[in-house]
């Protein structure tokens, strides 16, 4: 109803600023372009390298070099030659492809082209003004400006209102209205006995205990979550579980203070930039956790990875600007002034995430059940990794002081395998830890002592390399090479160093651990700390799932090697 009022209103302004010569953009220029042009001249379509979305190329050389539109001067306008011509060659649009332009239409257009030809924003991006409000025969009867507009649309038509509504029908409708619950019968009864005291002052006592209610905040809450698409599971296959509900408590809470907008934007989108967030800072960063994660097996990480991003560039624009913006993933709009190129800059910021679509949903937070030690387990967190990343600057700064003062350690015997099944606790250790080989994996030295794996590799695949003895040698540097240097090439599947062994190697067979004791990475990010390849567990050194450029560490000894008589080297990986 509401929308048929709104555009019949719409028709008439239109002709009546038209006859007094006042033409608006976007009121009557923009709508006749989506109606008529822009499914060829558009976003998606820009045929004769026209397109009526943008200005700068609304007013360039066509294909043919005519110019569309010339400012002041209908008459040197294509676009007023080809919508009045008579030829079905030349005419637009063509008569396939829908009706000739009416003649106040036509009309429109060269009273647009001969006072400049002015474009203006889209009428969704421009601060709304206050217009004057109508004149009306039931002057009293309004509430609100919305309702003057309302009324006098229903004068105009020769309708009147409808009735106020009785005590009870209005207390049921502002109850589920702000709580999504109905009013007890005692509410009722409370609210009809005020109401017939002083009707106003009942209504709004009514309402600000409905506003100070905890069902407020989780009535509206619901709208909220439905544009995060917030979900209890990952969305996909299995759809198992997902632990986020305290980023929904979060916004029932947000709801229930009355935070600002500002602040509700800000600590969803930015909480962990923050100086020294909150915990509820950075739970409030969980909005956009809420993206599908698939744990099916053989399905690609980076790919969902690079979904999860996709998506939430277009979910921030559909929640804070109301606006298909995920259209601009594959072409510029045809009717928003957004081009393609302005998708994949929001999708650059959001791509510095660190989840990679693992099955632990890294990364996680720890977030106390009690509200006071939040910020605790907070800052915790924070200098935790602030006093790791420390220690590995202050490491870094003396591997780069090495620069290239390192001997290349070319191994002298290889081989690719499994490790040795556990022992169980009624079974006797073997001396020999010797691995399962792997007969399709293979290994070769190449220039500047690169090994190079191939062959069949599973996850988990151990490589034993027989060093040369090199006596006081005090830290390995260990590199992994990207399979091409080319930049332009997609990123690779990535790989990890889980664990690293420096054993010496007995002329018996037994193998004595070389005590190994700080790993220093060229950087620290993603799920894997590069100090736990020391220490047998999933971890690691390296990137997974994806690998973009090529990875270094450097393993420092606990003290210098010194080897027993006749023992040789072995590096197990």
């Amino acid at each position: 109803m509401l929308k048929s009022v709104f555009l019949a209103a719409a028709s008439l302004s239109i002709a009546h600023e038209a006859s007094a010569g006042n033409v608006d953009f976007n009121r009557d220029i923009r709508p006749l372009f989506s109606k008529h042009c822009t499914s060829c001249h558009g976003g998606v379509k820009a045929a004769g390298k026209i397109s009526f979305v943008y200005r700068e190329k609304a007013l360039a050389e066509g294909k043919s070099g005519e110019i569309c539109i010339v400012p002041g001067k209908p008459e040197e306008s294509e676009l007023i030659r080809r919508i009045t011509s008579e030829d079905k060659d030349e005419v637009m649009p063509k008569p396939d492809h829908g009706p000739r332009l009416s003649e106040m239409e036509v009309s429109l257009f060269k009273d647009w082209i001969k006072q400049g030809a002015v474009w203006s924003e889209h009428w969704a991006f421009v601060p709304p003004k206050n217009l004057p409000l109508p004149a009306l025969k039931q002057a009293a009867w309004p509430k609100s400006g919305l309702d003057a507009w309302i009324l006098a649309r229903l004068e105009a038509k020769g309708l009147a209102p409808s009735s106020e509504a009785a005590p009870q029908e209005w207390l049921r409708r502002v109850s589920l209205d702000l709580t999504g619950l109905p009013p007890t019968l005692g509410e009722f009864e409370e609210f009809e006995k005020e109401f017939h005291a002083a009707p106003q002052a009942a209504r709004e006592r009514v309402v600000d205990r409905l506003l100070a209610s905890p069902h407020y905040g989780e009535r509206w809450a619901t709208v909220w979550l439905d544009l995060a698409r917030y979900a209890d599971s990952y969305g996909f296959e299995a759809d198992r579980n997902r632990i986020i509900w305290p980023w929904r408590d979060w916004v029932i809470r947000a709801f229930n203070a009355d935070m600002t907008f500002e602040e509700f934007t800000v600590k969803q989108l930015a909480g962990d930039l923050l100086p020294n967030p909150t915990g509820d800072d950075l739970l409030a960063t969980a909005f956009h956790r809420n993206t599908q994660n698939n744990t099916e097996g053989g399905t690609d990480d980076e790919e969902y990875r690079t979904a999860a991003v996709l998506d939430r560039v277009g979910t921030t624009w559909t929640a804070w600007q109301a606006t298909t913006f995920a259209c601009v993933q594959c072409h510029s709009h045809p009717y928003d002034p957004f081009p393609h190129e302005d998708f994949y800059r929001f999708a650059a910021f959001f791509n510095n995430a660190e989840d990679t679509d693992l099955n632990d949903d890294f990364p996680k937070m720890a977030f106390p059940e009690d509200a006071k030690s939040r910020d605790e387990a907070a800052r915790l967190t924070r200098e935790r990794r602030a006093l790791r990343e420390a220690v590995n600057e202050d490491g870094l700064a003396v591997a780069r002081a090495l620069g290239e003062a390192w001997e290349v350690w070319t191994p002298l015997k290889m081989k690719a395998g499994l490790a040795p099944k556990p022992v169980k606790k009624d079974e006797k250790a073997p001396v020999s830890t010797e691995m399962e080989s792997l007969s399709e994996a293979s290994l070769s030295v190449g220039a500047e002592g690169l090994v190079e794996a191939g062959g069949t590799l599973p996850i988990g695949v151990v490589y034993a390399l027989q060093m040369p003895v090199r006596e006081g040698v005090r830290a390995l540097r260990l590199q992994i090479f990207m399979d091409s240097d080319d930049p332009t090439k997609a990123a690779e599947r990535g790989s990890v160093l889980s664990h690293l062994k420096l054993n010496q190697v007995l002329p018996d067979g037994t193998r004595e651990p070389v005590k190994l004791r700080e790993v220093i990475a060229d950087y620290i990010a993603g799920p894997y700390d590069p100090q736990s390849m020391l220490n047998e567990n999933k971890d690691g050194f390296g990137s997974y799932p994806v690998q973009t450029g090529p990875r270094w560490c450097v393993v420092t000894l606990e003290s210098p090697l010194n080897l027993k008589p006749e023992a040789t080297l072995e590096l197990v990986m």
